[in-house]
This record gives C-alpha cells, sequence and structure tokens, in this order.
C-alpha cells in the first residue's frame, strides 16, 4: 500500500492524475486495498481512498473481473446449487451441458472444448470467463425450449449465468467503440449499466446456499463483494 501510494505521488509529480486503481484478487492484495481504507462488506462498502498528493481527490479501487468470475465459478462449483430471490442457479445443469458437447445440436451455438471436464477440473481464468457467456444461457434457453428432463428447471440457472456475463462485459469493456454493456460507461450507456449493476447488488445480497446461508458473509464472498465493490466504483 505504501509503494502504491508512492508510486501515485510520484506520477502525480510529472503530470499524471490517477483516477482508479485495479488489482487481482490474491490475499495480498485484498489486504493491500484494505491497508488504503478500501472497505469489501456489503454493509459498510468504502470503494475509494485518498489521493497521496491530493487532499480533495479520491481515487476508485476496483478488482479485475476475470479473477472475479474464476472465484465465482469455484464457488459455483463448491456449492452445486445457489438459491436467490429469482430462483435457484445449479451447477449440474453445467454438466449436463457440457455432457451435450459432443453431439450434433442443431439450432444451437457450440460451447467451448475448453469446457471439457468441467464437473472434476478447477478451469483457468479465461475457462471461467468462456462458462459465464451469452452463449451458454442461450443453450441452456435453448434447451429448455425442447423440454429435455435434464433442463426443465434450468430458468435460475440462466438468470444466474446472463447475469455474471454482463457484470463481466461491463468491467472487461476496453474498446471506446464497443456496443452494448461492452461499450464504456458514458451518458448514453449509463441508465442500461446502472440496470445490470443495480440488478447484481439486489440479487447478491441473497444468495444463499442450500443449508440458507448468506454466501456473501461466508469464506467464498469475494467474488460476489467484488463485483459489488466494482459497481460502487
Amino acid at each position: 500500500a505504501q509503494l502504491l501510494r508512492l508510486t501515485i505521488g510520484k506520477l502525480s509529480d510529472i503530470g499524471i492524475t490517477v483516477v482508479a486503481v485495479t488489482s487481482d484478487t490474491t490475499a495480498q492484495s485484498v489486504q493491500m486495498a484494505k491497508a488504503l481504507g478500501i472497505h469489501i462488506d456489503e454493509d459498510n462498502m468504502k470503494y475509494t481512498f485518498q489521493h497521496p498528493s491530493s487532499s480533495s481527490q479520491q481515487i476508485a479501487y476496483f478488482f479485475d473481473s476475470c479473477h472475479l468470475v474464476r472465484l465465482i465459478r469455484n464457488a459455483f462449483q463448491s456449492f452445486q446449487s445457489i438459491q436467490f430471490s429469482n430462483g435457484t442457479a445449479h451447477w449440474q445443469h453445467l454438466v449436463e451441458l457440457v455432457a451435450l458437447e459432443e453431439q450434433e445440436l442443431s439450432n444451437m451455438e457450440r460451447i467451448p472444448r475448453k469446457l471439457a471436464n468441467l464437473k472434476n477440473h478447477v478451469l483457468k481464468v479465461n475457462s471461467a470467463a468462456q462458462l459465464f457467456t451469452e452463449s451458454v444461457a442461450s443453450a441452456l434457453e435453448c434447451l429448455l425450449s425442447l423440454s429435455l428432463p435434464p433442463f426443465q428447471n434450468c430458468i435460475g440457472t440462466i438468470h444466474f449465468v446472463r447475469l455474471i456475463n454482463n457484470l463481466f462485459d461491463i468491467f472487461n469493456s476496453r474498446n471506446y467503440y464497443g456496443k452494448g454493456l461492452k461499450g464504456p460507461l458514458m451518458l448514453a450507456t449509463f441508465n442500461k449499466i446502472n440496470q445490470v449493476l443495480t440488478e447484481a447488488k439486489t440479487i447478491f445480497v441473497t444468495l444463499s446456499d442450500t443449508s440458507n446461508n448468506q454466501i456473501i458473509k461466508g469464506k467464498r464472498k469475494l467474488g460476489f463483494l467484488g463485483f459489488l465493490l466494482n459497481a460502487e466504483s
């Protein structure tokens, strides 16, 4: 934290203004954020810290979205089922979806082969990002419409996958000319982006495991709280 403050101060000396900091989600980074004064708590969220060279300026803090998606993917696999206000998301639906990947399914986007052995393999960051995609949500919707037994109650899973995908698109956007949620935050896109962030905040505070334990108060909360911190930032 002290090295970061020193670096920001040196940048300020040569005319570069730092407005935000992004870090990964390692234990060291979380401790650094706390040392800077960031509070990662749904009841007391503090998402900015004091600029070391300007008493009137605050610096926003972000966690990298790829790392947050990986944490959520691991939490999802661990819990197997996640309950929330809009339904229940089941990990088994994704396992069943991957099982169909080797078949030629008409009128459906193919699921990436990197998701093979999903049930027993801890995926890398890029594969975790592939898991929460619009194509996966659309594939589940298609299977639901076909009334296939393994997917008859997958509405909650679709909603959950699509929400995480939308959050990833918002915080992973890097192109000024990006379309939809992949576009930059500006007046023309604010309402659409804010709607997703508000939905995430509403849903994440209701997440629970099958024993009705609130997830954002448990050991696997960082992926969800990280997105809420990003939303505030």
